[in-house]
């Protein structure tokens, strides 16, 4: 709670960001938390060869899954509501300024979190998402069926995305600031889902729409949308997989 009180940010130190290059999902939220936030941070590359490669999750990463962000002790950290989380206590425009703004914060990264993982999950074996992502570089073939089921999973969304509509502040935001990881988050999983045409934000519902207008006159988000950071271009590979067949 400190960094958010005094205004200036703790000492942290520059943290290493891994991820792939190339691809969206998580790795948009993370460039634009990261840019918003002021972080020092330097992005390591996973190539996704490596990664789907036998053992290559298990070697790679904690859980099997990206991002992950290590610390100037050399500690690694997963689960990017963790990361976003510990961010926010040392940057303060991703805490909030009042003890109403974190909460907030922090509940709306958690519930866009859970909505992206079930609508990306197969009701049996590995997510969708990681499916098309395997798509990609094994049997491109996949990708009509698993874009028919990720499509399918979209009415799960329907309630959530109304009830965010309901909370957000005639200013256009959630919070007073506007720059918390948690608004950013939101941001990030819907404008995926903008660009994606997907039913559940077609159209986007008034109050989101002035939200999302609000938050892409963030410098750090137009660098995100601009591909100008350090996580280079980030193609919405969960649109259509076949086409970014490498």
């Amino acid at each position: 709670m400190g960094a958010a009180c005094s205004g200036e940010p703790m000492p942290l130190g520059q943290v290493k960001i891994f991820y792939t290059k190339g691809f969206q999902s998580r790795g948009l939220i993370m460039a634009a938390i990261l840019e918003v936030g002021g972080v020092d941070y330097e992005h390591m590359d996973v190539p996704m060869e490596d990664f789907f490669a036998p053992g290559g999750k298990e070697k790679l990463s904690i859980w099997g899954f990206m991002p992950e962000m290590q610390l100037p002790d050399g500690t690694r950290l997963a689960e990017i509501c963790a990361i976003c989380q510990l961010l926010s206590e040392y940057y303060p425009k991703l805490h909030g300024a009042t003890a109403a703004d974190t909460g907030i914060s922090m509940m709306l990264g958690s519930k866009m979190n859970d909505l992206y993982t079930s609508m990306s999950s197969s009701p049996v074996g590995p997510p969708i998402a990681l499916n098309m992502t395997r798509a990609m570089w094994e049997d491109p073939q996949q990708a009509p069926g698993l874009l028919k089921a990720y499509e399918e999973r979209q009415e799960l969304s329907v309630p959530v995305i109304k009830k965010f509509d309901s909370l957000i502040l005639p200013s256009g935001k959630f919070t007073s600031t506007g720059t918390t990881w948690g608004e950013i988050f939101v941001w990030a999983f819907l404008y995926q889902f903008r660009f994606a045409k997907m039913s559940c934000v077609t159209p986007m519902p008034p109050n989101l729409a002035k939200f999302m207008d609000e938050m892409e006159k963030l410098d750090g988000v137009k660098a995100a949308m601009a591909f100008t950071t350090k996580f280079g271009k980030q193609e919405p590979h969960m649109i259509d997989a076949m086409q970014f067949k490498k």
